[in-house]
């Protein structure tokens, strides 16, 4: 995560197209496709959604790699849905599915309905992994506000967006230490290591919280982070917004 967190932050300040357009229009973007993604029908709208997030990705300037690693997760939830679907969802044509010396049988109707559910949650979290890695996050947030969202969710976000890292990287120092004590040499160190990791992680957790609030208090916080409020929509702006609705607007047209 934190080399996605400093590639968004280094691609924000060097206003690569892709990461530079603004953030209210990635916002209205990202809400279309996955308005498209779950009223489309079939499998090919929403595979064909999880191509386009790939290739974006892929000219932003992100890694493949780091893409297809976000991708496992929703890929292992994928497996699942289809699989719960055609064993358990018995409508249409009996198909018999032989497997070794076992013969498995499943329904036309389950089979097509768990590659829909499987190929509609590839789909939306490859849109989702696309704007997630190509805006920072402060963009996000001013595009929130924009959109009057509440101002105690966008401080939240913002905080917990920072904090993350910060006790990702406590966490390792802490478990770097037990190890270098043969902290993790077998089972039960392993068991007593990880309680003693997490009981640390939740002191240290809150002590930072204590320091970071008293530290905002002398900066002048009084309850609302003050935000730089969104200018006009460019050029490049509006024209992403228009090439992406006409590219839902063509893949809709797929189903």
């Amino acid at each position: 995560m934190g080399g996605v967190h400093h590639f968004i932050d280094a691609q924000g300040e060097s206003r690569r197209l892709l990461v530079a357009l603004d953030g209210r229009v990635k916002l209205l973007l990202l809400l279309a496709a996955l308005i498209v993604n779950l009223i489309a029908g079939g499998i090919r709208v929403p595979l064909a959604l999880a191509v386009l997030a790939f290739i974006l990705v892929l000219a932003a300037g992100v890694r493949a790699r780091v893409f297809l690693k976000r991708m496992a997760v929703p890929g292992v939830l994928a497996v699942v849905a289809f699989l719960s679907q055609i064993f358990w969802y018995k409508q249409g044509e009996v198909l018999n599915l032989p497997i070794w010396q076992w013969e498995v049988v499943i329904y036309s109707g389950g089979l097509l309905r768990g590659l829909e559910l499987a190929a509609r949650i590839l789909g939306g979290m490859g849109v989702l992994l696309f704007f997630s890695l190509t805006t920072p996050l402060p963009e996000l947030m001013r595009a929130a506000r924009f959109f009057h969202c509440p101002p105690v969710l966008v401080e939240l976000s913002l905080i917990m967006y920072r904090y993350i890292f910060l006790l990702l990287e406590e966490g390792g120092r802490i478990r770097s230490a037990q190890k270098s004590r043969l902290g993790f040499a077998d089972l039960r160190s392993t068991l007593r290591s990880s309680g003693i990791l997490g009981g640390m992680l939740i002191l240290r957790t809150y002590d930072r919280a204590e320091r970071s609030f008293d530290a905002m208090r002398c900066r002048g916080y009084r309850g609302a982070l003050t935000a730089v409020t969104p200018g006009e929509l460019q050029k490049r702006d509006w024209g992403g917004l228009v090439v992406g609705l006409l590219l839902l607007g063509i893949l809709f047209g797929l189903r």
